[in-house]
């Protein structure tokens, strides 16, 4: 199975980004799991439930700002709009076509979590970001 065809992407947050600690960096290999609008259009429909639900930037840093390598960064939903705390744990985004259009529902475990376990054993690639600091992720 290919990342494209996935219906499930999970990695571990590590840090983040942006003042709210809900920005997350891919680079163009995971950002392949998102579909083809959504990388065009430069937004990704984010969901946890039917009450939280957001259209979320998604950009692609090296096109949009000038950096020497291709950085995709995603802000998800704030803790003060309806989202959670990111930072040191695990997200796992399930790819959902709804009529023409997809929305990624977002669920957020603990790290070394039994869900976390249980997504890591379901996985049928996995496999670590690069950088100094690199995230294991995985995809089903």
């Amino acid at each position: 199975m290919s990342l494209n065809d996935a219906t499930y992407l999970w990695f571990e947050a590590g840090d983040m980004s942006g003042g709210s600690r809900n920005q997350i960096e891919f680079s163009d290999d995971l950002a392949n799991f998102f579909d083809e609008e959504a990388r065009s259009s430069e937004k990704v429909f984010i969901a946890y439930d039917k009450e939280t639900k957001a259209f979320c930037p998604f950009t692609n840093r090296a096109k949009d700002y000038g950096q020497w390598t291709n950085i995709w960064r995603l802000g998800l939903i704030t803790k003060a709009k309806g989202g959670v705390d990111y930072q040191g744990r695990v997200i796992c985004l399930e790819k959902r076509k709804i009529g023409k259009s997809y929305v990624y529902v977002i669920s957020v475990a603990d790290l070394n979590s039994e869900k976390h376990k249980e997504w890591i054993a379901k996985s049928a690639g996995k496999g670590v970001t690069g950088g100094a600091e690199g995230r294991a992720y995985g995809y089903f």
